[in-house]
């Protein structure tokens, strides 16, 4: 899994330049989208909902903290919501967009296809606060000037105020150059130890020989710097559901270019990312790395109790 010292990136964030699917853009007068929040998968820190419209057009959606919401009795401030997040959603694009080129990838997917909806989807939205109300939110857009065009669908919901996951641990392998995560969870209704899917995690390697040079006092400062950030710019990039592999060859999946080096000690951050980020959620692993033959397996018992 490893990162470079800056980040840790999912394996699919950049699918969409070259693969992304191109449907045809439709009319989109009289589109309604019903929006559904799943109340089996939600905590103090996410929720998922699923975007179901009437017709095959594109859509916007997204989720704002109530107090940033729109007075949906007056027209005004309706439209200029829908504008501004419209806005905010091409400016993402855009610094997307410029990264790719500046690497030399081609063709990139144009704003419909890449940052809009098209047809039943379903959105985790994570790095939510606890105890917080939001308001959920779709609404059509004309693929062809790319404004918003019809009504605000909204629904609303609450966080709650501690996580329903503070059990969730981890389980993480090496295997030669690549590294392993199992999200794991201790059913409380019989049905014992189980492989998690759905709930949000977050995780980094780092070579001692970085942490060391860039002063750290211990890689716990490190991991709660990194994961702190992605909180505070709301960076869902970073975040993972479920298994995660990756291979630290100095190539990877594009998200990293992190090589093992023989004789190097690594640490591996794993943490749940529920609600606010705490020392408690944060779990490490440490491992010295010598070839392309080892391969590790660390558990509960096996997370480092250690500054170092």
């Amino acid at each position: 899994m490893s990162l470079t010292i800056r980040g840790f990136l999912s394996l699919s964030v950049v699918v969409f330049a070259l693969s992304s699917c191109n449907p045809e853009a439709k009319a989109v007068s009289g589109m309604k989208v019903q929006i559904e929040i799943n109340p089996f998968v939600m905590s103090s820190g996410f929720i998922r909902v699923a975007f179901v419209p009437n017709k095959e057009a594109y859509y916007h959606v997204g989720i704002v903290p109530v107090e940033e919401a729109p007075d949906t009795t007056k027209s005004s401030s309706v439209k200029g919501f829908m504008s501004l997040m419209l806005d905010l959603a091409y400016a993402d694009y855009l610094y997307w967009r410029s990264n790719l080129l500046y690497e030399g990838v081609s063709p990139v997917a144009e704003f419909p296809t890449h940052s809009l909806q098209y047809g039943q989807v379903t959105r985790n939205f994570t790095l939510l606060e606890p105890g917080k109300d939001y308001m959920v939110f779709a609404f059509a857009v004309d693929a062809q000037t790319n404004k918003p065009d019809g009504r605000l669908f909204t629904s609303y919901v609450s966080t709650s105020i501690t996580s329903e996951y503070e059990d969730l641990y981890f389980e993480y392998r090496v295997r030669g150059f690549w590294d392993y995560v199992y999200p794991l969870f201790f059913s409380q209704m019989g049905m014992g130890e189980q492989l998690v899917n759905y709930v949000p995690w977050v995780g980094a390697t780092a070579d001692s020989v970085d942490l060391v040079a860039n002063g750290y006092d211990g890689p716990q400062a490190y991991f709660l710097e990194l994961f702190g950030e992605y909180q505070f710019y709301h960076d869902d990039s970073n975040i993972h559901f479920g298994i995660y592999a990756h291979n630290n060859n100095g190539l990877g999946d594009g998200s990293s270019y992190t090589l093992f080096k023989e004789g190097h000690t690594y640490y591996t951050g794993l943490s749940l990312m529920d609600g606010y980020l705490s020392k408690e959620a944060l779990v490490i692993y440490k491992f010295h790395w010598k070839n392309a033959k080892i391969q590790l397996l660390f558990g509960k018992d096996d997370v480092l109790t250690t500054k170092w």
